[in-house]
């Protein structure tokens, strides 16, 4: 058992805070509407701000903000007023109040904590309460700033010059000082912001979306007054190549950040290992001396429960929960009948517990009842409440009519929470994968049967109003061995590529399979143990085993699984015995008429309908020895789904990916050189933009499994991948954004046209400038830079990753062209002898 003493400041007191005297500026503050008000918080007072200054923070101040909306709606300064109704039925207003400050805040962090509480008493209803730390603000605090925040140093020593940087898919835009090459990173976009120029710094190994952001922002600082006009040139530096620019703009630069001295720090290496989330317990300690020190409050005792996965019954109402979720935050539950004393410090141990770990994500705590998405999701089976969505969900598990995909291209939120782009009527081909890699075509594949020790690729085909859509299944058995998926992958992958990569990809598993692909099957998908070796005289048809027990499970035939049932099965509600010829339909005394419905269809022949308690002597005989199998599940509540979740890719080095949630989300956040990842909780959807790059395209899968992996509520590896492109979304994808539109991205304009445009250049169509697409795969570009004077020293001091053999790929442009008198492409074309000549003469061989 693990146990944490976390000392707590009493002024760090949060989450049902006693009573504290209410400020004036609170009383005008509507409980029972929609709104969103920031205060600046000072020594003497809290001082509400304009609209206009929304979004922007100063670094030694301290800010409030309190948003109220409607459930599933969405918040910030653009909320429209609503009078918000508590019915009771389990709905409530989504109230939060997140307190910010920076590290130079001083006590004021502290001191917003408190009129935090008065704003509590006053609302006199449970709220969700956040406190925020500069540059690492919540998913849901950034979600009110469409355009990003900007966080400014109060009292610039820089003069006329000040540098920012730009990070994030909701940007923020930090300042940062002093103006030097140390503040900069090779990761980064960075813009420096002068009396007469504008300079928009571009790293080498940052991504392409905060390129895109970093343009903006340029472009912003140097318009004038009046839109549209410019009163300030802007110049775009790319990193190593600063020496390129014009005379004039490189004479600036020089005087600001000198050039000879130009060092810049390579991106992080060091990946994030998983971290399952953790959940801790909080009571008062022991009392181990009666003395009382009335400044200081009594330390909080957590005590390590469990780690994930983690459920909501782990959560009692009488005690008050620490949950550790790493990255994503560190929150405080407080029970509904939990003990005052241990209430009141929730927000305290929760900080406490963040600082004894050197965390730096968001705090929060709220009541039972209250919990917002992110913490939710840190649990599984989580049932939402949200009656909306409610009768959504109750509408497409319902559905039996108008599933063509006419109908759900027309009713995308349909489409959405049944998880069907069309009725399963379309054309099916299926492979099964030899052992040898070879594909082996299933004849009569509706009617295919599945192998456990076996991977199968299945190509389907359905008639859209947008055109003919295809998805390419690979479906891989529980007990096939990783040599046969892997080969099995290898062909999908081949047959993806042949196929002028249009589908739409699906890595899928046995037990888990997405309702269009158990659609297709029409309910009959039956999965045998072992590997198939029957076949008929073709060859190409299976035959199922004479012999077997099959648990089905399912009410629909967009649900319906039969697996053959083995030692250690789980239970089902029905079963199908087939003994040659003789086929049996078995139900359990709770199983639903759909449930029954669904076995019947399974069966596939004429059978004997047996009901529990009612079975006959020829019924047990054919079962044998098998009886204790026949095992009956518990009645099922009907689960509660958790919204989806949509999250921003930042791929770094080879393998290593960054995960950015963008909390109340709309088809406006994904744009086409991105890459995106939509957390649909039963499925991952990866979505590609049309300009997000080779790497990302090739490595969609692998990204989708690295969130998995590091998802701190220990996600299931084997849960379904989806990849989908561009102008090629689905209906069951498009239907989880508000709105969606087809035409969106007509007219886009490129970085490469953004980047012309800035500088005042035609826009030249079909450029071929790596540096100005955005997305260089230029091999020089792609290797860490280091100094010459590194490269040149003593091998034991050389970086680990550089390769002696080729020590020149590891200069920036600008050393490389002053080291050989010539850029690297003309280097290259150089015959092999003559390059070694050049790098012996220099130092480099």
């Amino acid at each position: 058992m693990h146990i944490l003493e976390i000392g707590a400041e009493q002024e760090d007191e949060g989450g049902q805070p006693r009573t504290a005297p209410q400020e004036a500026t609170f009383r005008t503050v509507p409980r029972d509407h929609t709104t969103f008000l920031i205060w600046r918080v000072t020594e003497s007072g809290t001082e509400l701000l304009h609209r206009s200054h929304y979004g922007t923070f100063y670094d030694t101040e301290a800010y409030l903000l309190y948003s109220c909306s409607l459930p599933g709606q969405p918040a910030g300064p653009d909320v429209i007023r609503r009078e918000t109704k508590e019915n009771g039925n389990g709905e409530y207003a989504e109230r939060h109040v997140h307190t910010w400050a920076s590290e130079r805040s001083g006590t004021l962090a502290a001191l917003t904590v408190r009129r935090a509480t008065q704003l509590l008493n006053h609302l006199g209803t449970p709220v969700v309460l956040y406190r925020e730390s500069a540059t690492k603000e919540s998913p849901r605090m950034l979600s009110y700033f469409r355009d990003g925040i900007r966080i400014l140093r109060n009292g610039s020593l820089n003069g006329s010059a000040r540098l920012y940087r730009v990070r994030g898919h909701r940007p923020v835009v930090l300042q940062l000082e002093p103006v030097s090459w140390a503040q900069l990173s090779s990761d980064g976009v960075f813009v420096l912001d002068t009396s007469s120029l504008i300079v928009l710094w571009l790293g080498r190994a940052a991504n392409l979306i905060e390129k895109i952001f970093g343009a903006k922002i340029a472009y912003r600082m140097a318009r004038g007054p009046e839109k549209g006009m410019m009163i300030r040139r802007i110049a775009i530096a790319h990193d190593g190549y600063e020496q390129t620019l014009p005379v004039a703009d490189r004479e600036l630069l020089n005087n600001l950040l000198e050039l000879r001295s130009r060092s810049i720090r390579p991106p992080p290496t060091v990946a994030e290992s998983p971290r399952p989330a953790r959940l801790y317990k909080v009571t008062q300690p022991p009392r181990t001396s009666p003395i009382n020190v009335p400044s200081q409050k009594s330390a909080a005792r957590l005590e390590e429960i469990k780690r994930a996965p983690l459920y909501r019954e782990d959560l009692h109402d009488d005690s008050v929960y620490i949950v550790d979720g790493g990255s994503r935050g560190v929150w405080a539950w407080v029970g509904a009948s939990a003990p005052p004393s241990e209430s009141r410090g929730a927000l305290a141990a929760a900080r406490g517990l963040a600082r004894a770990k050197r965390l730096s994500g968001p705090v929060a705590t709220m009541v039972a009842g209250r919990e917002p998405l992110e913490f939710a999701a840190l649990f599984h089976r989580w049932s939402w409440a949200d009656a909306r969505r409610d009768v959504r969900v109750r509408a497409a598990r319902s559905a039996t009519t108008k599933l063509d995909a006419v109908s759900l291209a027309s009713n995308a939120w349909l489409a959405a929470e049944a998880q069907l782009p069309d009725d399963g009527s379309g054309s099916l081909r299926v492979w099964r994968v030899s052992p040898d890699g070879a594909l082996c075509e299933v004849e009569r594949p509706q009617q295919a049967a599945f192998y456990d020790q076996d991977c199968y690729i299945a190509l389907y085909t359905y008639h859209a109003p947008t055109g003919d859509q295809t998805i390419l299944y690979y479906w891989m058995g529980g007990s096939s061995p990783n040599e046969l998926r892997n080969l099995g992958a290898k062909e999908a992958k081949d047959l993806y590529t042949k196929l002028a990569r249009l589908p739409i990809q699906a890595w899928i598993y046995q037990g888990k399979e997405p309702a269009h692909f158990l659609q297709i099957f029409k309910g009959r998908m039956i999965t045998y143990i072992g590997s198939a070796t029957d076949y008929d005289p073709s060859g190409r048809r299976v035959i199922p085993p004479p012999r077997a027990l099959i648990r089905v499970s399912g009410q629909y035939a967009r649900e319906a699984r039969g697996a053959q049932v083995g030692r250690g099965a789980g239970a089902g509600a029905c079963y199908v015995l087939r003994d040659g010829a003789r086929v049996w339909v078995w139900c359990a005394a709770s199983a639903t008429g759909d449930e029954r419905e669904v076995a019947k269809n399974m069966a596939a022949a004429d059978h004997t309908l047996v009901m529990q308690g009612k079975e006959k002597a020829d019924f047990w005989a054919a079962l044998g020895d098998r009886r204790q199998l026949l095992e009956v599940s518990p009645l099922k509540e009907v689960e509660r789904p958790l919204p989806p979740r949509l999250f921003y890719v930042s791929l770094g080095v080879a393998g290593q990916y960054s995960f950015e949630e963008i909390a109340s989300f709309s088809q406006y956040e994904l744009a086409p050189e991105m890459a995106a990842l939509l957390d649909a909780h039963a499925a991952v959807f990866v979505w590609l933009g049309a300009h997000c790059g080779p790497r990302a395209r090739d490595d969609a899968r692998a990204l989708a499994l690295a969130y998995l992996a590091h998802d701190p509520a220990a996600r299931d590896s084997e849960t379904p991948i989806i990849v989908i492109s561009q102008s090629r979304e689905p209906p069951n994808f498009t239907g989880f954004f508000p709105h969606w539109k087809n035409s969106m991205w007509k007219g886009h304009k490129t970085f490469s046209a953004i980047v012309s445009a800035l500088e005042g250049k035609a826009i030249v169509r079909g450029s071929n400038n790596s540096l100005n697409s955005g997305n260089s795969e230029n091999r020089f570009d792609q290797h860490e830079k280091y100094p010459l004077s590194v490269l040149r020293g003593p091998k034991e001091h050389m970086p680990s990753d550089v390769d002696p053999l080729t020590k020149e790929l590891y200069l920036t442009h600008d050393d490389f062209v002053s080291t050989f008198n010539m850029a690297y492409n003309e280097f290259r074309s150089l015959p092999s002898w003559k390059q070694k000549e050049l790098k012996k003469s220099v130092g480099l061989f």
